[in-house]
This record gives structure tokens, C-alpha cells and sequence, in this order.
């Protein structure tokens, strides 16, 4: 009896386990794809430290804790270069990194005068379009015509001006 209640717990513990773990939709294709890539990236990255000759079907773990220990010395030995040869070295990464990005620049910039070059040759042999028929030509409109009104201040000035002429 104790053992059957015994196995009864655990079996209720790896349910309840089982739940927790596939608590919402449970997309196992995505996953193993998941996986599967960053499998294979890892692997990449372990064949960049550690070269091919040490591989040997490990797994992905395994050769994370490798690239992490190789990681570790790499730091310690760092440590114990001098300063100076760290910021020549340092420099020299810059320099090439900036070099790296002036051929990208001038590659991409050549590229796109090939392009430019090419739309135009292709605009130059086109077959020329004629145009047929008369040209359509849009009307302007009538100019606004303006009327003289003759503001009533000229005309009493007027009367000003004689009265003042005549009677003074």
C-alpha cells in the first residue's frame, strides 16, 4: 500500500510538472528548429575557437562550457599583456575596420554609377516614343477685370479747393 501511494505521488508531481512545462500552446516543431539553429550556431562559433580537429560529436552544452573555459584563459592571458601592445593592437583592429568600411563605401558607391550607367543606356536605346495628334494645351483664364471708382474724397477736395478759390 505504501508503495502504490508512493508512485501515486510521483505520478502527481510529474503531471502537475508536465502542466506547468506545456502551461499555454506547446509548438514543438518551432522549437526543435530553434534548437536545431542554435545548435548549429554554436557549432560555428566552436569550430572559430577551438578548430575543427577537436570536434567529436559533442553536444551543444559541452561545447559551450569548452568555448567558455578557452574564453576564460584567453582573459587571463590578456591580463598579463602589456598595456601598450593591447592599445597598438587596438589601434591597428580600428584602422583596419575603418579601411574595411571606406572599400564597402567606394564598392557600393561604384556599384551604384554601374547602375546609373546602365538606366541610362537603356533610356538612350529605347524606341522613341512619338507623340501623335496636337499637343494639349490648357486654357488660362480671363484676366479680372478692374473698375475705376473715383473715391468720394477726391471729390470733395474738389469742392474744397473752389470753395476756397472762389470765396476767399
Amino acid at each position: 500500500m505504501m508503495a502504490i501511494t508512493k508512485e501515486e505521488e510521483t505520478a502527481a508531481e510529474l503531471e502537475l510538472k508536465a502542466r506547468v512545462f506545456h502551461f499555454g500552446e506547446y509548438k514543438g516543431a518551432q522549437e526543435d528548429k530553434l534548437l536545431e539553429s542554435l545548435n548549429c550556431k554554436v557549432l560555428d562559433v566552436y569550430r572559430q575557437c577551438v578548430g575543427v580537429q577537436q570536434e567529436s560529436n559533442l553536444g551543444t552544452v559541452q561545447m559551450l562550457t569548452i568555448i567558455e573555459h578557452q574564453l576564460d584563459e584567453l582573459l587571463e592571458n590578456l591580463e598579463r599583456v602589456p598595456q601598450v601592445k593591447i592599445e597598438q593592437a587596438e589601434k591597428a583592429k580600428e584602422k583596419e575596420r575603418r579601411q574595411r568600411l571606406r572599400e564597402e563605401k567606394a564598392k557600393m558607391q561604384k556599384q551604384l554609377q554601374e547602375e546609373r550607367l546602365q538606366r541610362a543606356q537603356a533610356r538612350a536605346q529605347a524606341e522613341i516614343k512619338k507623340k501623335r495628334g496636337r499637343r494639349l494645351v490648357f486654357r488660362s483664364r480671363p484676366p479680372a477685370l478692374k473698375t475705376k471708382e473715383e473715391p468720394e474724397n477726391e471729390l470733395l477736395d474738389k469742392e474744397k479747393e473752389e470753395q476756397l478759390f472762389f470765396f476767399t
